[in-house]
């Protein structure tokens, strides 16, 4: 059975020092983009070492499609969900961002059999299948408690092939 996608209605903003749930939509369409990418923000530093290919990995499956552009976004802070609980939303600031277009999206790809290829335009961060695996791991254990790490990575991954607007 796959894994629930995060929402993908509503997410928390930094407004100032308080936070607000805005409309997925709305603030894409304030970022003049069609959907959003949400960032850790280490990942979201790494952004400045990379050129205008980029390969991001979700776990296991994605709703990310081809031909829509996409604002990169940092979260300030993951969401989460309790054992059998709903998602408690990530905070995002929407006042940094990168966008690029989506020209490829893979589904369910097992980690072992991501090539280096993509490795080379991925995150300076992530450069390997273990790097990746500790990755998916650290980015979706708190959204996913009842899954040890290797039944996380076990679920394969998404990829999505973006090309970044010049900054």
């Amino acid at each position: 059975m796959p894994l629930p996608i995060s929402n993908s209605r509503q997410v928390a903003v930094a407004d100032g020092t308080a936070e607000r749930v805005v409309a997925v939509a709305d603030l894409a369409v304030s970022l003049g983009v069609d959907a959003l990418i949400r960032l850790h923000e280490a990942d979201f530093a790494g952004l400045a070492g990379v050129g205008r290919d980029l390969v991001h990995f979700n776990l296991e499956r994605t709703i990310n499609r081809a031909g829509l552009r996409y604002a990169l976004l940092p979260i300030l802070r993951p969401g989460f969900r309790r054992p059998g609980g709903p998602e408690e939303l990530p905070v995002l600031d929407p006042t940094r961002f990168r966008t690029g277009l989506c020209v490829e999206v893979r589904q369910r790809v097992p980690v072992a059999a991501v090539t280096p290829e993509l490795f080379r335009v991925s995150l300076p961060t992530i450069r390997d299948a273990d790097a990746l695996a500790a990755a998916l791991v650290r980015r979706y254990a708190g959204l996913f408690p009842d899954l040890c790490p290797a039944d996380l990575v076990a679920r394969g991954c998404a990829i999505t092939r973006l090309q970044l607007d010049e900054r």
